[in-house]
C-alpha cells in the first residue's frame, strides 16, 4: 500500500480522535454570583448568598443565581448539536452556619402539604429563566432589578409535562414537582444529620433530561452557564437558612478556593452538513405588482427560496417549513422578475 496514503490515512484517524476526546475544564469561579431576594439592598456583592423559603406559601424567596463563562475555554458557535456534554458538576461552600439539615433526596410536594417522611430538606439547582428579555450578563450591573412587576426577572427554570418552560419559585402552590436538575451532596454527614461545619455541596447535573441537555447545549454553543439555587429550607430569627461562599467574600480573596466553581466534561462533534436537493418550482405568475412563485411541498419538509442575478451567487430570499402536503406560493415584487430563482429543499 501507498506509504502516503498510509500517512494521510493516519493523520485523518487522529484528527477525527481528537475531535471526539472529552475534554474536561474546570471553572475555578464564575463571572457571575448574585444573591437574589425580594427585600435585597446589596446585590451582587454580599460574601454570603442564603437559599430558604416562606412557610406561610413555600415561595423560595432567598435564591443564589450563578453564571460561568464558557467561551473563554470551550470554542462557541459551533452549532447548538455538536456539543456533546458527558458530565457537569458544580461546587458551593458552605460555612454549616447556621446549621441544617442535610437531606439529599427529592421531597415532593405533598411533604411540605402534609407530612414529609424524612427529616430535611434537599438544595436544588436547575438552569436560569429570565423575563423581561433580561440575560445573565444584564445581571452584573447592581442596578438590574431582582424582581419586576411582582415576579422575578431571573428564576429557576423547570419544565411541565408538555415541555412548557415553568419558574418553580412557587412549584408547592401551584400543586406542579419542581423536577430539579440535581440535588447538593455533602460528603461526610448522614441523612437527616444537620451540618454545623464548613462543607462542600456538590451538584452533579442530571443530563438524560433531553430539555435540560438542550439548555446546556445552547447555553455553550453561546458562551456561557447559568444556574439558580434554591431550597425550601424555612428560615426563621434562629437560622434554618442554607448559606453559601460568594465569589466578593472574604474567604475567597485571602485563601481561595471559596467562590462557586464547575467542572464540565464535553466533547465537540461537528455537525454533519445539511444537505440541499433541488426542487421544482411549479409556476410563475405576474400580476399586478407582484411575482408569484409556487412550488409542491411534503410536510415536515423545510424549504429555501434563493435568488440570483447572475446564475453564480445565490442568496436566501424565503425560508419555511411545511405543515402540510399542499402547494406553497409566495409573492414578491414585480421589479425581481428578472432574477433566477430556484427552491431547495433541506435534507
Amino acid at each position: 500500500m501507498n506509504r502516503t496514503f498510509l500517512f494521510l490515512l493516519f493523520l485523518l484517524v487522529n484528527i477525527i480522535r481528537s475531535n471526539l476526546i472529552a475534554e474536561d475544564v474546570e471553572f475555578k469561579e464564575p463571572y457571575l454570583d448574585r444573591w437574589t431576594y425580594p427585600n435585597n439592598s446589596t446585590p451582587g456583592s454580599r460574601g454570603m448568598a442564603s437559599v430558604f423559603a416562606n412557610s406561610s406559601n413555600w415561595d423560595r424567596m432567598g435564591q443564589f443565581v450563578v453564571g460561568f463563562q464558557t467561551s473563554e475555554f470551550i470554542p462557541i458557535e459551533k452549532g447548538v448539536n455538536s456539543y456533546k456534554v458527558e458530565s457537569i458538576t458544580v461546587t458551593l461552600v458552605t460555612p454549616g452556619e447556621p446549621s441544617f439539615q442535610y437531606d439529599s433526596t427529592y421531597d415532593l410536594f405533598e411533604t411540605y402539604l402534609n407530612e414529609d417522611s424524612d427529616p430535611g430538606r434537599p438544595i436544588e439547582l436547575h438552569g436560569a429563566g429570565y423575563r423581561n428579555d433580561y440575560t445573565g450578563e444584564d445581571f452584573l450591573s447592581r442596578n438590574t432589578p431582582s424582581f419586576s412587576g411582582g415576579l422575578r426577572t431571573v428564576y429557576p427554570l423547570s419544565w411541565d409535562d408538555d415541555g412548557n418552560e415553568l419558574d418553580v419559585s412557587g412549584n408547592v402552590p401551584l400543586g406542579v414537582e419542581s423536577k430539579p436538575w440535581a440535588i447538593g451532596k455533602i460528603a461526610g454527614p448522614e441523612e437527616g444529620a444537620y451540618v454545623n461545619e464548613e462543607k462542600d455541596v456538590i451538584f452533579e447535573i442530571d443530563l438524560s433530561d433531553p430539555n435540560v441537555n438542550r439548555y446546556v447545549q445552547n447555553e455553550l454553543n453561546a458562551g456561557s452557564l447559568h444556574f439558580v439555587l434554591s431550597s425550601l429550607h424555612t428560615a426563621n430569627h434562629q437560622g434554618g437558612f442554607v448559606n453559601f461562599f460568594t465569589s466578593d467574600s472574604p474567604e475567597h480573596a485571602f485563601f481561595g478556593g471559596y467562590s462557586p466553581r464547575m467542572e464540565i466534561k464535553y466533547t465537540i462533534e461537528p455537525s454533519e452538513p445539511q444537505v440541499l436537493e433541488n426542487f421544482a418550482i411549479n409556476s410563475i405568475q405576474i400580476r399586478d405588482n407582484e411575482i408569484t412563485l409556487t412550488w409542491n411541498q411534503l410536510q415536515g419538509s423545510e424549504y429555501v427560496l434563493q435568488s440570483s442575478s447572475d446564475g453564480n451567487e445565490w442568496i436566501d430570499v424565503h425560508s419555511q417549513t411545511a405543515n402540510s402536503d399542499n402547494q406553497y406560493s409566495i409573492s414578491l415584487p414585480k421589479e425581481q422578475k428578472s432574477k433566477l430563482y430556484k427552491v431547495l429543499k433541506k435534507e
